[in-house]
């Protein structure tokens, strides 16, 4: 499955629709089973942009060992109520199955534990039938006690929030009511039109409560327990996880080439964070999968034994979001000043691009938006000017000292900078475009929990900043929601808040984007962060490798994957 042109579908029934996707209103939500056409949809997705060509001929061959490497695999826990990182939750959905499913050709949700779902006429309780027969890895029976301690959990306020909580719907959540075994209703405040979506992610995958209870702190470290394709083995922080084929699954989503087990024996999850080392295990046969840069394409394509795919990302454009709460970049005019200094266009022939993405204009990249249409926001964005920047600068108060660097009342116009080790060559770039207009950039880096601890602390002026989804309305209210766990950035407007309720309580396509459009209109004017560019998922892919599918937000899932012998 690819996505080479990745743009969102304008689907969504019912009487809410889903969050990145805009919806197909109906009169009134009724139950599903199963469905041709789900009850909501997310964005579909096309062909990688470049897709393996393979003969016709061999059949899938079950064994084998896929070894693989998103670079850290892991950084926190494999806990997915407690995760914030992105990769973890793709490590964690093949042990944890998910209620709903995207199915990434067309954005249609399928069943998957949840086999109906239905949705009150005010968008604010969701009933789902679940399935029945199936039971977690360590042999407990999955049904509504199970679902019900789930989103408990999540809740908890002794336990840290992380996308979990957020995908639940935060202070919207209000309860899981168990119904029967099979049934449960989930209640929000207001209503909440992005629900399904997010139960799809490998986020709100499903935990075996006893496995939670008996493992106490260890959950996530040492035990990990699903219903999904493959079973938890171990996780070696900094080296390695290892999952295992769950030889009693039979559940899989329907739009799945195959059912039953997975081919493979198992995956194992290598962690080699530098990138020139994940090239080379790549190109000596040690590594089946592994993310790529920019720089190695050229060097990957010249190997007759390895495929490049590259994919759109789902998601947010990649941005250097900027700290209001900390001077100077408290000050709009040097915020301002900091988006006409950057050369957008030219980061991207740099090395560290290497022509791979695409000039952003919005936090959105137009492969998440209606027909890919951002023209509407252009006027908004600002145009590279170091003139201006540096009008803005002395308007400001901050004069060039004799060094060059910029000076106020006696202060240098530094910029702290944090950023983790693998983002230092798409930062560096910066650092000497704003040089040029009497800007000093301070960086620090570390590895992703520094940078995540440094964020939270608000001890930052600049850092560059994105995340992954399919879901709008999730990803607004991450960042610039002025209550958000996520909005590190201390930015604070009431007209972004008053959008996204907006968002949340839309029953059409047109109410939901024009809201969502305005909350990025406000973010740009506001210049809260240089909205740099949309990026692109490049993948380094062994020639002997099949079927290697890409959920909905352009991560590899190897349910259907096999290895030629």
């Amino acid at each position: 499955m690819s996505r080479s042109h990745f743009i969102i579908c304008l689907l969504v029934l019912a009487v809410v629709l889903a969050g990145c996707a805009a919806p197909k209103a109906t009169p009134t939500p009724t139950p599903t089973a199963a469905p041709a056409q789900a009850p909501t949809s997310a964005p579909p997705t096309a062909a990688p942009t470049e897709a393996p060509t393979q003969p016709a001929g061999p059949q899938p061959v079950r064994g084998g060992t896929l070894v693989v490497s998103h670079g850290r695999n892991v950084a926190d826990t494999l806990n997915q109520h407690t995760s914030i990182y992105t990769v973890s939750r793709m490590v964690a959905r093949h042990v944890l199955d998910t209620l709903v499913a995207v199915n990434p050709a067309d954005g249609s949700i399928h069943p998957c534990l949840a086999t109906s779902w239905e949705i009150s006429p005010d968008g604010r309780v969701y009933t789902f039938k679940l399935r029945q027969g199936v039971k977690f890895h360590d042999g407990t029976p999955f049904n509504a006690q199970a679902v019900k301690f789930n989103f408990d959990y999540t809740v908890r306020p002794d336990i840290r929030h992380g996308f979990a909580w957020s995908a639940i719907g935060g202070e919207n959540y209000e309860k899981c009511e168990v119904v029967d075994d099979y049934t449960v209703k989930i209640y929000f405040k207001e209503p909440n039109s992005a629900f399904l979506i997010s139960l799809s992610d490998g986020g709100l995958g499903i935990d075996s409560p006893t496995a939670m209870q008996q493992a106490g702190d260890d959950y996530g470290v040492k035990v990990l327990v699903g219903t999904g394709p493959f079973k938890f083995k171990e996780w070696v922080k900094d080296d390695h996880t290892t999952l295992v084929r769950n030889d009693e699954y039979n559940w899989a989503p329907e739009f799945f080439k195959h059912q039953g087990p997975p081919y493979l024996d198992e995956i194992i999850y290598r962690d080699v964070q530098d990138v020139a080392t994940r090239v080379a295990a790549l190109e000596a046969g040690e590594l089946h999968v592994a993310t790529v840069t920019e720089p190695f394409v050229a060097q990957l394509r010249a190997n007759k034994d390895l495929q490049i795919v590259t994919t759109p990302k789902a998601g947010t454009s990649r941005m250097f979001t900027m700290n209001l709460g900390k001077p100077p970049t408290d000050d709009i005019r040097v915020r301002r000043a900091i988006n006409h200094a950057i050369n957008k266009e030219a980061l991207l022939q740099l090395p560290a691009w290497s022509g791979i993405g695409k000039v952003a204009i919005a936090p959105l990249p137009s492969n998440m938006v209606p027909n890919g249409d951002l023209s509407s926001l252009k006027p908004y964005d600002y145009e590279y000017d170091p003139e201006k920047a540096k009008a803005l600068l002395e308007e400001a108060g901050w004069k060039v000292g004799a060094d060059g660097i910029r000076e106020k009342d006696g202060q240098k116009l530094v910029l702290d900078m944090v950023t983790t080790a693998t983002s230092v060559p798409q930062v560096e770039p910066i650092e000497q475009m704003l040089r040029e207009v009497g800007i000093k950039m301070n960086i620090r880096t570390g590895d992703f929990n520094f940078w995540i601890a440094e964020c939270e602390k608000g001890n930052y002026n600049i850092t560059l900043m994105s995340d992954s989804g399919y879901n709008a309305l999730f990803l607004l209210e991450e960042f610039w929601l002025s209550t958000s766990a996520g909005n590190w950035q201390a930015y604070k407007n009431p007209v972004v808040d008053e959008q996204l309720a907006k968002m949340r309580a839309a029953t059409n396509q047109e109410d939901y984007w024009k809201a969502a459009f305005a909350v990025m209109a406000e973010t740009m004017k506001d210049a809260q962060g240089v909205n740099a560019w949309e990026q692109q998922y490049i993948y380094g892919v062994s020639a002997k490798v099949r079927d290697i599918g890409f959920n909905e937000i352009g991560f590899p899932f190897f349910y259907d994957t096999w290895i030629e012998k």
